[in-house]
């Protein structure tokens, strides 16, 4: 949610690049990357953060795809992967989320946020699109890319009032195509 606005075990590493996807080396060792240029950057991920993946998607109505959306969303920031979640979300929105992976990744963090609640408005549907309003509380820190991913900020809390424009892809699933959120205090 935070991007709106602006691997094996302790040691296991992947090197973040600016192209495509591939697995070389060991099980430990994997090469992976986003859609977005950049210099490789090797990004360490406990074992314990790669286990706490979300529950399996679940796209079939409006408000079950934003859930799914924000915890995939969520995963792959804490392990600075995008494309985990990129089921979640349309094209347009994939190209937002990476980008904001690939800065924070770059700069030598990963975001660790948690959704503390999330309350619903009446969505408003449209013929290709339903837009559902929502007031969520987060909670988050910045934590290094470095072996045993030190804190080096946070933990913060913010609210938000946001608003997902929802749609559905091609498989007749709903999808985040776009999310407009206004924090209610400063964003860190």
């Amino acid at each position: 949610m935070l991007a709106g606005l602006l691997l094996a075990s302790p040691g296991c590493s992947k090197a973040v690049k600016g192209t495509g996807s591939e697995t070389t080396g060991t099980a430990e060792t994997t090469q992976t990357g986003s859609h977005m240029a950049g210099p490789a950057v090797e990004v360490h991920i406990p074992q314990a953060a790669v286990d706490k993946k979300p529950a399996p998607h679940n796209l079939k109505t409006p408000e079950s795809a934003v859930r799914s959306y924000l915890a995939w969303v969520s995963y792959a920031y804490r392990i600075g992967d995008s494309q985990v979640a990129t089921l979640t979300m349309s094209a347009e929105e994939e190209v937002r989320m990476d980008s904001y992976n690939q800065y924070n990744v770059q700069k030598g963090r990963l975001l660790d946020e948690r959704l503390e609640s999330i309350r619903f408005g009446t969505p408003s549907v449209g013929t290709t699109s339903t837009l559902l309003p929502a007031e969520e509380n987060w909670t988050y820190s910045y934590i290094s890319v470095k072996e045993g991913n030190a804190r080096l900020a946070g933990p913060y809390t913010i609210k938000f009032e946001s608003t997902y424009t929802v749609v559905k892809n091609k498989q007749g699933d709903w999808v985040v195509d776009s999310v407009d959120a206004k924090a209610l205090g400063k964003v860190k």
